[in-house]
Formats: structure tokens, sequence, C-alpha cells
């Protein structure tokens, strides 16, 4: 079936005549009344009755009549709603971020790189999500641009020859917990102590799970580490922190506003436990659409002090 049929019945039904139906519709009388034919064999019922003059329904016809009216205004409406979407899709990015980076670090940024890009409009639809599903999303197309942490400690799934990478920011994920009476940290870790500590925790598959985890090894805290809570949010963690249930290895950019206020201090003694992360872009290698290649260009050229986090 197709929509020109529709249209050919709606305007027979309206004028009553197959000649002035046809020259409305700018093909010959024969061939109008082939695609009436047709849309009466696609549905199995008499739409017109062929015996009166002027040209009437049938009451199948009548019954489709609006049935058909309303298949065309929804089709013609999504059509000119679609050709817009299209139109703005050409300025339109789709970015792909872990969900610290997109809540903590993305807006910056993006503002930044709005600000140096003086070519026009620039549309970014951003989508949180775990780094796998980010990984996923740009490799089937589902995404233009990946914003992810990285360090050696990790091996990258970005790693394959099939992905560009930049680095544009950085960050470090550090110890912290809610402060007691005093001020100091209400829990904390020192190398000369064995207590234990209650760990707010990662959950073991996510990247930071994975990162702390490294960490605690390479320190040797795992041992004395007792995890109290878990979960793969940093808000989450965050959360748990402030209520003062324990530490929590968090990413600087996150916390920037509790640390100034001194609702959450820092655990370890000077640096002893931060963990140093850089704040990547991906994309594909092969070449991508002119908006993609531009914001490429262009955060690229984004100077490091716009960029950088924490």
């Amino acid at each position: 079936m197709e929509i020109g049929w529709l249209e050919d019945f709606i305007s027979l039904a309206s004028t009553g005549n197959f000649s002035r139906s046809a020259d409305e519709r700018n093909i010959s009388q024969s061939a109008f009344s082939r695609r009436i034919r047709a849309l009466e064999h696609w549905l199995g019922a008499d739409l017109i009755d062929r015996s009166r003059f002027p040209t009437t329904l049938t009451p199948a016809g009548h019954a489709f009549y609006q049935t058909a009216l309303d298949v065309v205004r929804v089709l013609q409406r999504e059509r000119a709603e679609f050709r817009g979407l299209v139109k703005r899709d050409a300025r339109t990015i789709r970015i792909c971020a872990t969900h610290t980076l997109a809540i903590h670090f993305a807006p910056g940024w993006i503002a930044a790189l709005r600000q140096a890009d003086r070519t026009g409009e620039l549309n970014v639809k951003m989508i949180a999500a775990d780094l796998h599903d980010c990984g996923q999303a740009l490799m089937e197309g589902a995404c233009d641009l990946v914003l992810a942490y990285n360090t050696n400690a990790i091996p990258s799934m970005f790693g394959m020859s099939r992905f560009e990478v930049a680095v544009i920011g950085a960050d470090v994920v550090a110890p912290v917990s809610a402060p007691g009476d005093d001020g100091s940290a209400r829990h904390t870790i020192t190398a000369a102590s064995d207590d234990a500590f209650p760990l707010l925790a990662y959950a073991a598959n996510s990247y930071l799970g994975h990162l702390v985890g490294s960490g605690l090894d390479a320190w040797d805290l795992t041992r004395r580490a007792r995890p109290s809570y878990e979960s793969s949010l940093v808000e989450a963690l965050k959360g748990m922190a402030l209520a003062g249930d324990g530490i929590a290895w968090l990413p600087r950019s996150a916390i920037q506003t509790e640390l100034k206020a001194g609702r959450l201090v820092s655990c370890g003694l000077q640096s002893d436990y931060d963990l140093h992360v850089e704040i990547r872009a991906y994309r594909r290698a092969e070449r991508e659409r002119s908006i993609v290649e531009h914001v490429w260009r262009a955060l690229l050229e984004l100077p490091k002090d716009h960029a950088i986090s924490a």
C-alpha cells in the first residue's frame, strides 16, 4: 500500500469525479482508476459506488475515509518534523560519557568548546552510561564521541586501531570522609596503623571499582578495608560519605563544593593514596559527519586549562 493511494482516495471522495481528481493528482485518468482499484484490492473492500454519478462512497468507503485522512495527516506531520530533525542533526553531535563525567566535567568542557567554536550552532545530545555501554555505543554508531577516564593501571577497551583518542583533561580520585567534631576526617587511613576502615566501595565490575581495587592492592590496604556499602555510582558513594558511613575514593571534580565547604575532608596523609586519571575523548577512526570532524579538530585545539577538571 502506498500513501499516494490514500491521497488519491481522499481527492476522489472530495470531488466525486475520477477525471477531476486525476487532473488534481496530475496523472492520467486510467492510471488514477488503477490506483483506486489497487487500494480497494489491498483493503479487500469496494470503496467507490461506480453505479452512481457523481461518484459516491460505499459504506466501507465512508468508514475508511476518516482513517485515510488521519493516516495522511500523521505521516505528513511526521515527515515535516523529521525533515526538521534531519536539518538540525547536521549540527548535532552525540556524546556518550560515564555518569561522573557527564555530570561534573562535560558541562564546563562543552561550554569551553562552544566558546571556541565560531562556525555556528552546536547541538549536543549527551548520553550517560557505564564505560562498557559507552564503548558499545561508539562501536555500533549510536554515538559520535565517548568521554571516559583512563589510567595505565587499567587496560583500556579503546586500545584497538579503529579508535582515535585525545586527552582532554585530568582528575584525581582521592579518599575522603565526612569530618568529625574537630573538623578532621572521621575515618582515616595511615600506613603506620593496621586498623580496619569502613570502605564505601564501587561495584567490582565498574571502571572505578577496578581502579580503586588495584590501588588498595598496591598500598596493601585490601586486607584492612571492610566494605560497608557498594554502588557503581559516584553520587551514591558521595552521599554515603557525607552521611559519615565510611571512606570513599571520589573524583575531585565531583566533590569540589563539598571539599571547599569542609563537608568532606581527605583521609590520607598528603596525597599518599590519590589515584591520578586522564580524561579522554574517543572517536571512530574512519571519517565521520562534518560536525564530528569539526568538533574533533576543535577539542584538539582547546587549551588544556579549559579542560582540566581537577
